[in-house]
């Protein structure tokens, strides 16, 4: 086994590219923020991405999913995603990078990132192709963020919040075709922090009764709530994140089966062998072998 694959690389937002600019945030063109514009290898982010491509050629590939880039196109990734790209031609546009807490640290916890497309169980990376009319408006809220970013003197951290708390509801109005209230409902508010809280503890919890008792609900309210919001239970959005993961491990790392199922606190490899099979269809062998293909196609 390489040492260098044994786990996923993971960019970190303390790179010494960014040597400017509040805590939490950056914007810059791909050639200003690379490697993490360019990585062809699999990577995760510790932070949010949210990149415009406005010329250029290739593929962006976000948890087995590739997304063909073609201008004018939005690519939101969330944290712990893996990612690569394939390049054909050089690329052009904006790319943001960010923390949750740079945004909670002016609206609290009625802000998430996550929210601005779509309460999506998986947090599976969104492509938004931008129409002429779409175009402008968008633009000029990256040229704004850029400008403020680099502005001598140093930047107002309230304005790029506000600037980047713009974008993502225009980016959810746009994904949902229809202007979206900001205030989120109590429901909807319970369910994302569900939705987070196994998307950061899925390796130390995987009971449902452990994920209520960590909100300070009931099992049975938690279930009723997030069904209701996202229209799957607890137990199969617990899945569907082990499900994911144990992909990416299988694909991306030299770990064995065996470390695989450790790592995601199975009890024993066999008992991941059949949880696997059972949700993907094959065992974990037969994806590293080949089934990685039929996955992503469909």
């Amino acid at each position: 086994m390489h040492p260098e694959r044994a786990f996923l690389p993971t960019h970190r937002f303390d790179d010494p590219m960014i040597a400017s600019g509040p805590p939490g945030f950056a914007i810059g063109s791909f050639d200003e923020l690379a490697p993490w514009s360019y990585a062809s290898f699999p990577h995760r982010h510790e932070f949010y991405e949210m990149v415009c491509v406005t010329s250029g050629s290739g593929t962006q590939v976000i948890d087995f999913v590739p997304y063909e880039l073609n201008p004018v196109t939005l690519y939101f990734v969330a944290p712990g995603q893996v990612q690569f790209w394939e390049r054909r031609t050089p690329i052009e546009g904006f790319v943001v990078v960010f923390l949750e807490e740079f945004l909670a640290a002016q609206y609290g916890d009625r802000v998430s990132p996550r929210q601005s497309l779509t309460l999506d169980p998986l947090g599976i990376g969104r492509a938004l192709h931008l129409h002429d009319d779409q175009i402008e408006p968008i633009m000029g809220l990256f040229t704004a963020l850029y400008r403020e970013y680099r502005r001598p003197g140093g930047a107002d951290a309230s304005v790029l919040q506000a600037y980047l708390h713009i974008l993502l509801v225009e980016m959810r109005r746009l994904h949902n075709d229809s202007s979206t209230s900001m205030v989120e409902d109590r429901s909807t508010a319970l369910a994302r922090r569900y939705l987070r809280l196994v998307s950061d503890e899925l390796l130390n919890e995987q009971t449902v009764r452990g994920y209520a008792d960590r909100i300070g609900i009931t099992p049975k309210h938690l279930a009723d709530v997030v069904r209701r919001t996202t229209g799957k239970t607890p137990a199969e959005i617990i899945r569907t994140a082990l499900t994911v993961e144990a992909k990416r491990l299988l694909t991306h790392t030299d770990l064995t089966i065996a470390q695989v199922s450790q790592r995601l606190s199975f009890d024993n490899p066999s008992y991941f062998g059949r949880f696997f099979k059972r949700e993907v269809g094959m065992s974990p062998g037969e994806f590293r072998r080949g089934g990685t293909v039929a996955v992503s196609a469909q």
